[in-house]
């Protein structure tokens, strides 16, 4: 193992410029939201997918162990701190393509250094009748890498890894997959059809370092010409079961095919200004209901939405407290969609992606930044808890009340999230949030991860995202699954050049 051999190697293939263990240069890798000692031992920017597949093989030939990054934004679960001392960080910022796209069949092909910012802005320049579902999350997180962790977005394709084909992944072997029918040449198939034929191999590379993947397509959604944006809340804990249990019928049956998303006042407030006298902020806002949720209900014509309007007020108007619908009709384009307003909420719903939900991690702060926020540079302490939990009001009470009970007793305000993708599970992501700056604090943050992670386990609630490890760990299986994927590893990544995970 020699890291100085590989970095003259790297230097060769990249320019010096791309491959560096400067001091400088690595220290921004060292920043998180959350205590993360790990040191990476060098900094790798390669332009292109050959690019990538030679710091691969050079790599492998020197034992050293890669940790692939897109943009860096993933805050909260690991930022761009590799899982072990002595990796050498991949950054992939620099493919930056949007490789090909096609109006009248929906599809984009991105590599990974592709933001949602910059997607937006490519759609908004054609004037295009399609949007992509974004992230609560940074404009400027990678596209690609989002839907490779499955990630949640909004709008009918939100579940955006369901919604992806074609990926192009570079092995430490050297070999190149392409997924689906990627793999044949002369075929119009390729964007157009998942699974292609035979064993599918795209989620060997979700949410796993098999490989790298340097392209994939992604579908996208027409804007519709009807669409309403719904609100609702709850007042009570009590009123939470019911409320839940009518989502679900409305998502089965189909009325709801937008994504829900709901919070509890506090994570409301949160996204509204820093943290103060909690109580007095929450009447002064008017956030006296405990639960508050958003979707939508979309059609192409305003007859479709005054269907699914008068289902969802039958269904779901009896288990609320409140609820308003904002309908907008017309003939929208990317940059001219209908909800005109720069409301946060409407902008998700409308696939235009933008800062604002990220100021809620500016909770403990003084004040966030105008722009250009940065959590890991500006001492923000931020641990998301993803588990998933069935989509069942009582099932998702015990669940709140664990939450509730863990961070308070860890001394943190119970800020909870809860989206659902699809009509049969949810995902909960509470938000543990403080001060970086305040002795003591990390700790207690990695304590309260911690105990929740327990507390969902218990519950039978497990994750469906984790974190840099060691951050997150899995409960025993009770299978041959990690027998099976030892051996995956082995064929795909001999060298483990890419780790163990």
């Amino acid at each position: 193992m020699s890291l100085a051999a590989a970095l003259t190697a790297w230097r060769a293939a990249l320019g010096p410029d791309h491959a560096t263990d400067d001091p400088t240069a690595l220290d921004a890798l060292h920043r998180s939201t959350f205590p993360a000692p790990q040191r990476a031992a060098a900094l790798l920017r390669p332009a292109d997918a050959a690019g990538v597949r030679a710091c691969l093989a050079i790599a492998a030939r020197h034992g050293l162990r890669l940790h692939p990054i897109s943009r860096g934004c993933n805050w909260g679960l690991g930022s761009r701190v590799p899982p072990d001392d002595g990796a050498v960080v991949l950054d992939l910022g620099r493919l930056d393509a949007i490789v090909d796209f096609d109006e009248s069949m929906a599809w984009v092909t991105v590599e990974p250094g592709v933001t949602f910012a910059q997607l937006y802005a490519f759609l908004r320049a054609r004037r295009s009748r399609l949007f992509v579902n974004t992230i609560g999350g940074s404009p400027h997180a990678s596209v690609l890498a989002n839907a490779l962790a499955r990630g949640d977005g909004a709008g009918p394709l939100g579940d955006r890894w369901s919604h992806v084909c074609d990926l192009e992944v570079a092995l430490s072997t050297g070999e190149t997959l392409r997924t689906g029918y990627g793999r044949f040449a002369n075929t119009p198939l390729r964007p157009l059809h998942r699974h292609g034929v035979g064993p599918t191999l795209d989620g060997l590379f979700s949410q796993s370092s098999l490989g790298v993947v340097t392209r994939l397509t992604l579908w996208l959604s027409p804007l519709p010409r009807s669409l309403q944006a719904v609100r609702f809340s709850a007042a009570t804990d009590e009123g939470l079961p019911g409320l839940i249990d009518a989502l679900r019928a409305l998502m089965l049956e189909g009325t709801l095919r937008w994504p829900i998303g709901l919070w509890n006042h506090t994570r409301v407030l949160s996204t509204l200004e820093r943290r103060g006298d909690v109580p007095r902020q929450l009447a002064q806002r008017g956030l006296t209901h405990r639960w508050y949720g958003l979707t939508a209900l979309a059609g192409m014509t305003a007859l479709q939405g005054r269907a699914h309007r008068e289902r969802l007020v039958e269904v779901l108007g009896p288990a609320v407290d409140t609820w308003n619908i904002e309908e907008r009709t017309g003939e929208p384009h990317s940059g001219h969609e209908l909800l005109l307003e720069q409301e946060p909420a409407f902008c998700f719903l409308q696939g235009i992606p933008h800062e604002e939900s990220v100021r809620s991690v500016y909770w403990h702060q003084p004040a966030s930044p105008a722009t250009d926020l940065d959590p890991d540079r500006d001492g923000c302490g931020v641990l998301w808890s993803c588990a998933a939990v069935p989509f069942e009001g009582a099932a998702v009470l015990a669940a709140m009340r664990a939450i509730e009970a863990v961070m308070a007793a860890h001394g943190f305000d119970a800020l909870i999230a809860v989206m659902a993708q699809q009509p049969r599970a949810l995902h909960l992501a509470p938000l543990i949030l403080w001060d970086r700056h305040l002795p003591g604090r990390d700790a207690a943050g990695l304590a309260c991860h911690a105990a929740l992670r327990e507390a969902f386990t218990r519950l039978g609630c497990l994750p469906y995202r984790l974190g840099t490890a060691p951050l997150d760990a899995l409960p025993p299986g009770n299978d041959d699954h990690d027998a099976v994927m030892a051996r995956l590893r082995d064929a795909l990544d001999p060298t483990h050049t890419l780790g163990d995970r």
